[in-house]
Parts: C-alpha cells; sequence; structure tokens
C-alpha cells in the first residue's frame, strides 16, 4: 500500500523524475517525465547514453555533463539542457541532480528533477533582447542620462556618455544635481526603515510634468552642460529622478564669440557716427569762418 501511495505521488507530479545508478543507467522514470519526452518507460528504463532524448548535435556536451552528474560535480542551482521529444522537436529544461540512498544510507545512484523552462527562458530572452535594444539606443545618443533614487547614492541606470564623462557611480548625477541650483529637489526622506515616505502622496504631477532645464558648467569637465530634469515612477514603484545632460560647450562658444562680435561692430558703428558727426561739424564750422 505504501509502495502504490508513493508511486500515484510520482505519478501526480508535474515535473518529471529520472533514476540513474551508479554506471550512469536510467533505472526509473515518473509518468510526467515520460510526458515531457514522449518516450515511454519501457523505451527509457536500462539505457544508457547517449539517451534517446538527447540532441544528436549536442551529444558531446551532455556526455560531459554526465560523467559530472555521477562524478557529483553538481550545481546547486541545477543546470540547463535542450530535451529532444520522440518526435523531433526540441525544448529546454533545468535539471537538479541530488544523490539516491537507500534504506540503509548507501547511495545507489542519482535522482534527477527535469523541470520544462521552454516559455520562462523565451520570455527572459525577449526581455534581455528588448533590453539590449533599449541600451542599445540610450548609448548611440549625445546625451549623458543617469538615473537614481531622490536623495539616495544609489545609480539605478547610466549610458555610454554618462559613464564616460562621470563614471560608474552616482557622484556625477549628484555633481549636476548639486550645480542646477534651479532644479526643484524633494526634502530628503526618513530613511530609518524601508517604508516609502512619499506614500500615499500625490506625486503624479511631478511624473507628468514637463522637464526642466538648466545650463551649467561643470569645472572638471571643462564643458557647459543643458541638463533637464524630470521625475519618473522606476519599475518598482519608487519616485525616481532622471537627469539628461547635453554638451552645449560649442554653442555656449559661439554665442560667445557671436556677442563679441556684435560688441566690437557696435563699437564699430560708434566709431563712424562719432566720424561721420565731426565731419559734419567740421563742414558747418568752416563756411561761417570761410
Amino acid at each position: 500500500a505504501e509502495t502504490n501511495f508513493r508511486r500515484a505521488m510520482e505519478n501526480s507530479m508535474l515535473t518529471g523524475m529520472r533514476a540513474l545508478d551508479l554506471e550512469g543507467r536510467i533505472t526509473y522514470v515518473n509518468r510526467a517525465f515520460c510526458s515531457m519526452t514522449g518516450w515511454s518507460e519501457e523505451d527509457l528504463i536500462g539505457a544508457t547514453a547517449p539517451f534517446p532524448y538527447w540532441p544528436e548535435s549536442e551529444h558531446e556536451t551532455l556526455m560531459a555533463r554526465l560523467q559530472d552528474e555521477i562524478s557529483g560535480r553538481n550545481a546547486p542551482g541545477g543546470f540547463e539542457v535542450p530535451v529532444k521529444r520522440k518526435n523531433g522537436s526540441i525544448f529546454y529544461a533545468r535539471m537538479y541532480v541530488s544523490p539516491l540512498v537507500d534504506a540503509q544510507g548507501r547511495q545507489t545512484g542519482w535522482m534527477t528533477s527535469m523541470t520544462d523552462i521552454t516559455e520562462p527562458k523565451r520570455i527572459r530572452e525577449e526581455l534581455t533582447a528588448s533590453y539590449d535594444r533599449f541600451a542599445t539606443v540610450l548609448d548611440s545618443l549625445d546625451e549623458a542620462i543617469s538615473v537614481a533614487p531622490l536623495h539616495s547614492s544609489e545609480l539605478l541606470f547610466a549610458n555610454h556618455i554618462y559613464q564616460r564623462w562621470f563614471g560608474t557611480g552616482s557622484a556625477g548625477h549628484e555633481r549636476m544635481l548639486e550645480l542646477c541650483a534651479s532644479v526643484p529637489v524633494l526634502p530628503p526622506q526618513d530613511h530609518s526603515d524601508l517604508v516609502d515616505g512619499l506614500v500615499g502622496l500625490p506625486a503624479d504631477a511631478l511624473v507628468e510634468a514637463i522637464a526642466e532645464h538648466t545650463e551649467i558648467f561643470v569645472p572638471e569637465l571643462d564643458k557647459w552642460l543643458e541638463v533637464r530634469t524630470r521625475y519618473l515612477t522606476w519599475v518598482d514603484g519608487r519616485l525616481v529622478q532622471m537627469l539628461i545632460a547635453s554638451d552645449i560647450t560649442a554653442r555656449r562658444h559661439a554665442e560667445q564669440q557671436a556677442a563679441l562680435q556684435a560688441e566690437r561692430a557696435e563699437a564699430a558703428s560708434r566709431l563712424i557716427t562719432m566720424g561721420e558727426m565731426a565731419s559734419s561739424v567740421a563742414h558747418e564750422l568752416n563756411q561761417p569762418l570761410t
């Protein structure tokens, strides 16, 4: 009765179970393992490597993995492997291996649990690709972009230009905020606990506000920067501040040169006007004297 009860539990599991003896021969598979792979219990019991569910192109890699299993060199977090179904399709699984010990405490083989991770893997790969596209676009910009929580030294995001100008820390973000005297900064929060001090406050006006901008000179970079700032709701719900800094040094120099040229032109215009007036006065004086 106990054996039947245990067998019923094993067959009710959604996780595939497989037992190997010390030589690497399959001695047991449960119903979920057979359902995942499409191979029957008769096909798998007694099979040795290469197993039927191994993709042909992965035999060498999976054989090395099997040797690690039999030798006891297993990662605590499991490992990811491709699995071939009987119909030839491939799915990805995560396997966890542990010693199989009998009632006398002797190891008789290895027990492996298998979980289908095809869909989580696909979602993870799509998220990774999406993040890579996002990071590629931001890294290609000429502006330095940084995101940090309010009144915190943590830097949540920094693109390539920011890292080239300020490094990987939050010092550059804090320095720009320090120089932006006109940028509104919320009062510090009490960090005595992990509760958001701004919870319940109407932050929509901050998040939806149009970005403010100011021009600052950063002596460390010898650059003029136009800094735009706005508040965002981060992915974890925190209120954060994003800074977008554009290098306007060339524009400032051009404006200074234009102002200098205008000043010189104004001075020349005054001199010309004085010359015309002097000539006119001289003419008006010469007439009666003559």
